[in-house]
């Protein structure tokens, strides 16, 4: 009998794409200023985005304006320009802007240049039957008959069933579901009426929790997708991976910016929306924290309104709120609930947990830190420990916006309506 002697595969070179990159823009630096012109150049920048859809540095129009839009409160009228009076760029929802440095306009009214923008996520409302022509045109197919979800169990068995493999990168193993709008944000999609869009294919379960608000993702493109390193977005009239946080190298943005996604089935594209809303809010900061006066539209009691807020109000709205380790009632009230469910829905309630995100400062940005050369470059990293339940802690940030806000509305210093 012969033997044979092991001989070792070699290592895996550096990961890529099969195209390699080819297509991106060397230098990470380029980035484009998106700025408001209802102030002054020295602080209207809404949010710098990279510019990552040119070799030679630039950004998919639609895209770019899309942001801008939600930041405006979904004035999807609202143009690009490259000077503060001009008219809209000329170029298709599927040109590139080239330059560094535009104008979000909602008219050519001089009077509408002031318009007021949404401070937060938790005060975008999410605009029913007004979506932006260019999303339409890429609804995800509905769940063929032959591909019927279960009826019964987890959100994982049910995105397992209809997606198999990672929506991004294919792969079989080490996946997971990823909620589109997070469940974290449960209180938001319960105000905004989300549940809408669900098939409630699953009798029992929260409508967050509905197959048509997730996919499936490999569990460490997942991690990145809730850091709001990336979004879903239309391009060429399909839903492909854009980078909005590509950080200091360019394994993310060679990886997986532009690349089209595996067909979606059953997810529903107002989640996708709210998704990219979801993240860019978080580009839009630095907007709210330079100390200068906002106009804004926020939402409080049930309804939209209009108000002036100081520098100093404006950051107040935006800090982040002091956290209690304890138990929420919210959570105790959940937790007996799924004490009590046995082994039916409420094990799978478990599945939800991700570990609260604890932030470690690298950098503390200052009040001009968009004027930095790579301002997408996290300035805060996300590590998670999974031994804690952060939906709940999340759910109580929501209550602390809530909270700030009618302490600046109703003490002392009200901003002027």
């Amino acid at each position: 009998m012969s033997y044979y002697t092991l001989q070792p595969r070699s290592r895996y070179n550096t990961p890529s794409h099969e195209d390699g990159g080819q297509n991106l823009p060397t230098d990470l630096n380029h980035g484009v200023r998106l700025r408001h012109p209802g102030y002054s150049d020295t602080g209207n920048i809404l949010m710098v985005l990279p510019a990552l859809d040119h070799a030679q540095g630039g950004i998919h129009h639609e895209t770019a304006r899309t942001a801008c839009a939600i930041i405006a409160g979904n004035r999807w009228e609202g143009f690009l320009t490259e000077t503060r009076t001009g008219g809209a760029v000329q170029a298709g929802p599927d040109g590139i802007l080239r330059g560094k440095n535009y104008y979000f306009r909602v008219s050519e009214d001089a009077s509408d240049e002031h318009y007021p923008v949404v401070p937060s996520f938790a005060h975008w409302r999410f605009p029913h039957d007004n979506l932006p022509e260019f999303w339409t045109s890429c609804e995800p197919l509905s769940v063929l008959l032959d591909r019927q979800l279960p009826r019964q169990g987890s959100l994982t068995e049910a995105t397992l069933t209809r997606d198999i493999s990672c929506r991004i990168t294919n792969h079989i193993e080490g996946t997971e579901h990823a909620h589109l709008v997070p469940r974290s944000e449960e209180r938001w999609f319960s105000e905004n009426n989300m549940s809408i869009y669900t098939t409630r294919q699953r009798p029992g379960s929260e409508p967050v929790d509905d197959a048509q608000n997730a996919i499936l993702l490999r569990s460490d493109v997942h991690t990145i997708f809730d850091q709001k390193r990336f979004a879903i977005v239309p391009k060429s009239s399909v839903l492909l991976v854009h980078i909005i946080a590509p950080g200091s190298s360019r394994q993310l943005a060679s990886l997986y910016h532009n690349v089209l996604l595996q067909p979606l089935v059953g997810v529903a594209i107002q989640y996708v929306l709210a998704r990219l809303a979801w993240t860019i809010f978080a580009q839009s900061i630095d907007f709210m924290r330079q100390g200068l006066e906002r106009k804004l539209s926020i939402y409080v009691n049930g309804k939209t309104s209009i108000v002036d807020f100081s520098g100093d109000q404006c950051r107040e709205l935006i800090s982040p709120g002091t956290k209690s380790r304890n138990q929420s009632p919210r959570k105790r009230q959940r937790d007996a609930c799924v004490a009590s469910a046995g082994d039916g829905e409420g094990n799978g309630e478990k599945e939800y947990v991700r570990g609260r995100r604890r932030r470690r400062s690298f950098d503390s940005p200052s009040q001009d830190s968009f004027l930095n050369e790579k301002p997408w470059a996290t300035s805060e990293e996300t590590v998670w420990d999974t031994s804690i339940d952060d939906s709940d802690d999340e759910l109580d940030s929501y209550g602390d916006c809530a909270e700030r806000l009618s302490k600046i509305l109703c003490v002392g210093q009200a901003p002027k309506p």
